[in-house]
């Protein structure tokens, strides 16, 4: 009973999350729109029937019930057909909620670089979460990391047919040298080191030479010989002790943490490219028990029965369930803020990209001495936004599919 009411709050602590994140995402419009003048009629955080809403101003505030989501409606984000010269068969989007004392609050009569802001707002707040979690998560916590405290030796060298050493086999470096569960690794050749990172670039000179090492042991320093080999597995080649070694949470530099908050970046818009072939690998991932894809895209059910399993864990600490939490969270910040960045309507980006488009239009007839008096036409982006929608519940579906029928377990 406790475990489920735990994995419940998980579930909990997920949404909430995702709502707060998604609520400072529209924040992140809602304030630059307002300071710029624009009529912002709705602020709201879901999607579906409205549970709650209160108007304070021009703005109806509420919470929707499917928190998946979330928007602001700003006036004239269409340029109505009136702002154009020769109407023809444009789109007449929100014509009709412009009256005439709204007329110069609308948002497709701002300058380029103000629609810009506006747009990357939301992206932006969500990139600041990240960031603040980051340094809370990589300098307060700190990350798992492999330290230089030998908690296994490994008594053989392992092969293709003996890969956990169940046969007899080469006897390891470490169990030649006469390395101990309990060592910790001090120097090696003479160079002191502080973590595993600083061990492996050594160890690359030094495959098939004597070397010396230096642990202490029962508080005492010894020093050692060791003749590390290569170990050929898998299709990889590397330097090879014949150690497992004892991990702990190591804190980080505020470098460091924005340097790993970078690599996420990189990696989550790696995935996000590749997401319609992550989206037909989940097909393949359909029937209950077929090995799941550990790296492969999530949908928010699953990212649910992630977050309820780390809190129904009995094997996880507290301290660890938290920064677990925290990790998730920041991760989903950094889907936010990269997945909204794509320059495809109808998220940020695409609007982004056209207000880009709008200034450099702007600055080349500045150039021929002309002035652009018409708002660029995002009307015709509407059909690639119905198209992208339509591709995004797709995909959407088939993850959430394959991860009710083949869930993701720690």
């Amino acid at each position: 009973m406790i475990s489920f009411l735990n994995f419940i709050t998980g579930w909990l602590i997920l949404l909430l999350g995702l709502a707060l994140s998604i609520g400072l995402h529209e924040i992140g419009h809602l304030w630059p729109a307002k300071k710029f003048g624009v009529k912002v009629t709705k602020y709201m955080i879901g999607f579906g029937p409205t549970l709650f809403s209160r108007r304070r101003g021009d703005t109806e505030y509420g919470i929707k019930a499917i928190p998946l989501g979330g928007y602001i409606q700003m006036i004239g984000m269409i340029p109505p057909a009136s702002a154009f010269k020769n109407a023809g068969f444009r789109n007449r989007g929100n014509e009709e909620e412009v009256s005439a004392e709204d007329q110069n609050r609308t948002f497709y009569l701002l300058k380029p670089w103000k629609k810009l802001i506006i747009m990357f707002g939301g992206p932006f707040a969500n990139l600041v979460i990240a960031l603040v979690l980051a340094f809370v998560l990589f300098c307060g916590f700190g990350s798992y990391g492999r330290t230089t405290t030998i908690n296994q030796i490994v008594p053989c060298i392992p092969t293709a047919t003996n890969p956990n050493c169940d046969k007899v086999g080469d006897p390891s470096p470490s169990s030649i040298a006469g390395l101990k569960a309990g060592d910790k690794i001090l120097e090696i050749n003479g160079s002191k080191v502080n973590l595993w990172s600083d061990v492996e670039p050594i160890l690359r000179s030094t495959v098939g030479k004597v070397t010396s090492i230096k642990v202490l042991r029962a508080g005492v320093e010894q020093t050692l010989s060791i003749t590390p080999v290569t170990l050929n597995l898998d299709g990889t080649s590397k330097p090879y002790l014949g150690v497992y070694l004892k991990a702990e949470r190591i804190q980080q530099t505020p470098v460091g943490a924005v340097i790993q908050l970078g690599s996420m970046l990189v990696s989550t818009a790696e995935l996000i490219v590749q997401l319609p072939m992550q989206a037909v690998s989940a097909i393949g991932e359909l029937n209950p028990g077929t090995p799941r894809n550990q790296n492969g895209a999530i949908s928010i059910i699953g990212l649910g029965q992630f977050s309820g399993e780390i809190a129904a864990s009995s094997d996880i600490s507290f301290e660890d369930k938290v920064a677990s939490q925290l990790s998730l969270l920041m991760s989903l910040n950094v889907a936010l803020f990269v997945f909204n960045m794509v320059p495809l309507v109808p998220l940020d980006g695409g609007h982004i990209a056209a207000g880009i488009y709008e200034w450099i239009k702007r600055g080349i007839w500045r150039i021929r001495g002309k002035t652009l008096e018409e708002p660029v036409d995002t009307s015709k982006m509407m059909p690639i936004a119905y198209f992208v929608a339509g591709l995004l519940l797709v995909l959407s579906l088939i993850l959430i599919v394959r991860d009710i029928v083949n869930p993701f377990h720690i």
